[in-house]
C-alpha cells in the first residue's frame, strides 16, 4: 500500500493530535483522574496558610496587588466558592497538621474553583519537608502558543496539561503524586509539611511569564487585570499521611530533656506544652504524678534505690525513660 501526500499530512496530524492529548481529560470524560471534594480517600485538609499575593496585572503594577479572598479561606474542606485569588506569580504556602507521606497512588489534590471546562487558571506545585528547601512537580502543557490565551477565552484542553493545579474545574482535585519527587536528597517524600501553589504567568511574551519541564511557555489566560486574577485557591486535600499519634510521639520525643541528680529528676519540655510524667517502680506502681510545663524538678530523695520508669503524656501520646535511683 502506497501513501499519497494526503495521507501522509493526514498520519502527521494525527501524530500531533496524539503526542499533544496525552495526559488525563477533564472531569465528564473517561479516563480522568479527578478526585471529587468529597471522596472519601480525602483523609485531611490543610491546617494553615501564607499567602504572597501577586499583581493584578503583572505588565501594569500600577493596579496593585490581587485582594480576593484571605488564607482562612483555603483553610479545611474544598467548598467550591471560598477562594483566595493569588495574582500574577503570586503563591500560597500551606501546612498541615501531619505530613503528608508517599503512599499508594497519588498523595494530595488541589482544588481550583473553575466554572467553565475550558477556563482554566494554572498553578506550579511545590513541596518540601524542611520549609526551606522546595522541590516543583515537573509541569507540562501542550497548549498552543501561537495565540495568547485570553482573559475570558474558555480554550484549554486538560487532557494537554500535567502536572498543573487547576486543570480540573471546581470541586474536583487535581492529583499529584510524591513517587515523581523520589531520589531528591534534600526531600523527604514520606515527611512532606509544606505544599506552595504558584500562580502560573501565562503570558507568551513577558519576560516573567511560566515556562514547563519542555522550557515550552504555559499558555493560560492573561491578561486578568482584576482584584480575583490569577490562581484562585480553594483548598489542598490530603490523601495519604502520617498517623497523627507517631508525628506527636516524634515531636514529643524530640522535645523532652531529661537529666537527673542524685536527688532530683530535671525534665524541660521545650515544646512548653503541658505533659502529665509519672514515675513507676519496678513492679509498675506509680510513686510521683505531676506536670511539666516548661520544665519542672521531681524530688527523688527518699525513694527506694532501684530501677523505675518516668512515663510521659501528652494527648493519647506516651513514652517511657528508664530511671535508676542509687
Amino acid at each position: 500500500m502506497s501513501f499519497t501526500k494526503k495521507n501522509t499530512l493526514l498520519l502527521f496530524q494525527l501524530i500531533a493530535l496524539l503526542a499533544n492529548a496525552q495526559f488525563h481529560p477533564q472531569v465528564g470524560i473517561a479516563g480522568n483522574n479527578a478526585i471529587h471534594k468529597d471522596s472519601s480517600i480525602i483523609k485531611s485538609w490543610a491546617a494553615s496558610c501564607k499567602i504572597n499575593r501577586g499583581y493584578q496585572d503583572i505588565t501594569n503594577t500600577s493596579l496593585g496587588l490581587t485582594n480576593t479572598g484571605d488564607s482562612s479561606l483555603v483553610i479545611g474542606a474544598a467548598d467550591g466558592s471560598g477562594v483566595v485569588s493569588l495574582g500574577d506569580g503570586g503563591e500560597a504556602i500551606l501546612t498541615f497538621n501531619s505530613p503528608i507521606i508517599n503512599g499508594p497512588g497519588v498523595d494530595f489534590c488541589v482544588f481550583e474553583n473553575a466554572f467553565l471546562p475550558g477556563f482554566l487558571e494554572l498553578a506550579t506545585v511545590s513541596v518540601s519537608s524542611d520549609g526551606i528547601n522546595y522541590f516543583t512537580f515537573p509541569p507540562t502543557s501542550n497548549t498552543p502558543t501561537l495565540t495568547q490565551v485570553g482573559p475570558f477565552d474558555a480554550v484549554l484542553d486538560a487532557s494537554k496539561l500535567n502536572n498543573l493545579a487547576g486543570k480540573y474545574i471546581a470541586n474536583y482535585g487535581t492529583p499529584f503524586d510524591l513517587q515523581e519527587l523520589a531520589g531528591n536528597l534534600q526531600l523527604n517524600i514520606n515527611a512532606i509539611t509544606h505544599v506552595k501553589i504558584k500562580d502560573v504567568v501565562g503570558c507568551l511574551s513577558c519576560n516573567n511569564k511560566t515556562l514547563d519541564k519542555n522550557n515550552q511557555v504555559i499558555n493560560d489566560p492573561f491578561t486578568t487585570p482584576f482584584a480575583s486574577g490569577g490562581f484562585d485557591l480553594d483548598a489542598i486535600g490530603v490523601i495519604n499521611q502520617q498517623p497523627v499519634n507517631i508525628v506527636e510521639f516524634e515531636k514529643l520525643n524530640a522535645n523532652i530533656q531529661f537529666s537527673q541528680t542524685h536527688s532530683t529528676l530535671i525534665v524541660k519540655n521545650l515544646n512548653q506544652t503541658p505533659v502529665q510524667i509519672e514515675l513507676l517502680n519496678s513492679i509498675g506502681l506509680c510513686v510521683k504524678r505531676t506536670f511539666i510545663e516548661p520544665s519542672h524538678e521531681i524530688k527523688i530523695e527518699g525513694l527506694c534505690a532501684g530501677l523505675y520508669f518516668a512515663d510521659f503524656f501528652y494527648r493519647s501520646v506516651k513514652f517511657s525513660r528508664k530511671v535508676i535511683i542509687y
